[in-house]
């Protein structure tokens, strides 16, 4: 299914402003209308409250984690994303804290030690990460799957493999049956919307059958390779033709009708 809503929450007005900037819809996406519509929402507020009546099927968290208090935002976070908007799927990543033995202005393991950012409230170890992982996954129904992120670097210490990614990630995946009873309170206000865009979408009706059949026939000439057969990704890839049949399976499924067209026994092709 395509995506035809984003949405994003910042409680910085600032971030916000340069994310509204860079989300309007440019030249291209005025001229290349799109197939489906897209609709952009971005709310203002603190993260760790759901906004109310907002269903999504999935939310990413990217280095967000680490700017709220271990103690009290971090568990709220979790209940907000897992508890409260309960997603199909789910993405955390945060600072991996064992990965900055790398760099050395970090002081890692002294008492002098600082964290990458300044904002920072806490950086987690790989099993402390794992910990919280897990134990989110248990209390709200989901499976998690850990994975390291950036696992190279230019002129490594000894030994640097050991010390896992430079950043690490969770993928939650909502189980099938979720009886979980999730009884956290929710305090606070909910982030409220700050802008939306929406982009240029495709409305004009389809061609007639025979204008149609003009239409995918150039197209089809224009992709085929001497032997007179064509890709039907490769048809599908072409701007007019989403725009005309939406889906590739709608235009997989008006070819098998054309006589002028046979699938060879090479799923995909046609000649």
């Amino acid at each position: 299914h395509p995506i035809t809503r984003l949405c994003g929450i910042d409680i910085n007005n600032a971030a916000l402003d340069l994310a509204y900037e860079r989300l309007q819809p440019n030249d291209d996406d005025k001229r290349d209308l799109r197939v489906d519509p897209l609709s952009v929402q971005l709310f203002h507020g603190d993260a760790s409250v759901p906004v109310p009546d907002l269903s999504v099927d999935a939310v990413v968290c990217t280095e967000v984690i680490e700017h709220v208090d271990e103690h009290v935002g971090a568990p709220a976070l979790t209940h907000a994303v897992l508890g409260g908007y309960n997603p199909l799927l789910a993405v955390f990543t945060t600072p991996n804290a064992e990965f900055n033995v790398n760099f050395p202005g970090l002081a890692y393991g002294t008492p002098d030690a600082r964290f990458r950012d300044d904002d920072h409230k806490f950086e987690w170890t790989r099993e402390q990460f794992r910990s919280w992982a897990e134990g989110a996954a248990d209390k709200y129904g989901y499976t998690v799957e850990i994975r390291g992120i950036g696992l190279s670097m230019r002129n490594p210490i000894a030994g640097f493999d050991s010390y896992g990614g430079c950043t690490q990630m969770a993928v939650f995946t909502r189980n099938a049956v979720d009886s979980t009873t999730h009884s956290d309170v929710v305090t606070g206000s909910p982030p409220r919307l700050y802008a939306s865009t929406e982009y240029p979408v495709f409305t004009q009706p389809q061609l007639s059958s025979i204008a149609l059949q003009k239409l995918v026939r150039k197209f089809a000439l224009d992709i085929c390779n001497t032997q007179h057969i064509f890709q039907l990704d490769d048809l599908w890839d072409i701007l007019e033709i989403k725009q005309q049949f939406k889906r590739c399976r709608a235009l997989e499924k008006w070819l098998d009708t054309q006589a002028t067209y046979s699938a060879s026994q090479s799923s995909g092709l046609y000649t």
